[in-house]
């Protein structure tokens, strides 16, 4: 069965350049929210328990680039599997997504596609982690 309250669903973290309204939208949504400020609090958070359902990360966190966080967090065997949102001004969504990240958002953020392409990652990745139809439990 498909989560259908966001407060059910593993929680979200924002890193780096995110916009607060985007934190606040999310929790008005009735998503748990966590944040980090700097390259170590994510690496730390998204490897964590409870593992994050999803990573909003902006296009730097701290004094490091948002692109080279990405291909680290594809690059470890526990945090690979985590679908990341890249936010970005422009211009970097191309490099983004051939890096591994599940989709893009543009600054600035419009409330209802930012609500659309969360609850859209958390259902397919849900989705994809369920085990195919017939299959043994």
């Amino acid at each position: 069965m498909l989560i259908s309250d966001p407060s059910e669903a593993a929680p979200l973290l924002l890193a780096g350049t995110v916009p607060d309204s985007a934190a606040a939208l999310l929790r008005e949504a009735r998503y748990r929210v966590r944040s980090a400020a700097s390259a170590a609090a994510l690496l730390r958070l998204a490897a964590g328990e409870p593992r994050p359902g999803l990573i909003l990360l902006g296009e730097t966190v701290g004094d490091q680039p948002g692109l080279d966080l990405l291909s680290r967090l594809r690059d470890d065997a526990t945090t690979r599997a985590v679908p990341v949102l890249f936010v970005s001004s422009g211009g970097d969504e191309e490099l983004a997504l051939a890096l591994g990240a599940a989709d893009c958002l543009s600054l600035p953020l419009r409330p209802l596609v930012l609500l659309a392409r969360v609850q859209a990652q958390l259902t397919l990745h849900q989705l994809l982690a369920r085990p195919p139809a017939g299959a043994a439990a």
